[in-house]
């Protein structure tokens, strides 16, 4: 396990179905709906040379694939966003989900750096 799946503390699903799918599935907390959108705005700047469907969820399709990252809530009102990596090779599904990862723990980095920096 790499040291970016440590950090985050969620699960990933591989789901192979007879059309030889690939589906990789990460849900993590977070605090405000604010937060979302600022990874919203990252992702879509990391991947803005890719084809990209913003309707309610941010979906991108990159070759042989794609991933989509959307806001949730449970039945307590805790916020969560999903993200989702479906294609038909692994290794680029694996890769895609690093890439958004390490969009994730960037953001949470410099949001805990700049609050910081604002409470002095």
């Amino acid at each position: 396990m790499n040291p970016v799946n440590n950090r985050l503390g969620t699960t990933t699903k591989t789901v192979n179905n007879q059309g030889s799918l690939v589906c990789l599935k990460k849900v993590e907390a977070i605090k405000t709906k604010r937060t979302y959108e600022k990874f919203l705005n990252w992702v879509a700047g990391e991947f803005d040379l890719y084809l990209m469907n913003e309707a309610e969820i941010l979906k991108v399709y990159f070759p042989n694939g794609s991933f989509s990252i959307k806001h949730c809530r449970n039945r307590k009102n805790k916020e969560f966003v999903e993200i989702r990596v479906e294609g038909k090779s692994s290794v680029s599904c694996q890769t895609i989900m690093n890439k958004l990862e390490r969009v994730y723990l960037h953001l949470i980095r410099f949001t805990e750096i700049n609050s910081m920096y604002k409470s002095h």
